[in-house]
């Protein structure tokens, strides 16, 4: 029977915060806080953020920071595109129970299991309007069928979503 590999969180991991079609998002976790597309003054118009594109899509990126993982409950505000307010409360050990990252199982035979990842693992956040959705992206080095070169494949994968 083949090896069963899995790529786990283990110590820390990077995080990444996108909004598109809302406003006012703020982010509380560990040690940090911050904002995206706010507004200073509430005489001022809305930030509101534009709509996802296939770029930002090819482009996901988890460069926040480094955090223990799992530090904490994670808080998110945010306005939806109607300026609606909308909180939402969780914690990663209930998103991730067993701290598993999925992979491509068709790069099972090329994947070096030794030290999979290059990097610590990342997770996106990414709010869409009324949708919270959460990413995990990883960097995987494979090698190049026939040589004994190392490529990186940065991977990513939906692992949840809540409508609101």
């Amino acid at each position: 029977m083949a090896e069963e590999h899995i790529i786990k969180f283990s110590e820390y991991h990077d995080l990444g915060f996108d909004i598109y079609e809302a406003s006012d998002a703020s982010l509380r976790y560990s040690n940090l806080f911050m904002g995206n597309r706010t507004k200073e003054f509430d005489d001022e118009p809305r930030n509101l953020a534009p709509s996802k594109t296939s770029e930002d899509e090819e482009d996901m990126r988890a460069n926040m920071g480094i955090f223990p993982v799992f530090a904490g409950k994670v808080r998110l505000t945010w306005h939806d595109y109607n300026d609606n307010p909308i909180e939402y409360s969780f914690d990663f050990n209930d998103i991730f129970p067993d701290k598993t990252i999925p992979y491509p199982k068709e790069l099972e035979d090329l994947i070096i299991w030794e030290e999979p990842l290059e990097d610590d693992p990342g997770i996106i956040l990414e709010i869409i309007n009324r949708t919270l959705n959460i990413y995990t992206i990883v960097d995987i080095d494979t090698l190049i069928p026939g040589t004994n070169k190392i490529k990186t494949i940065r991977y990513h994968e939906k692992v949840y979503t809540k409508e609101f």
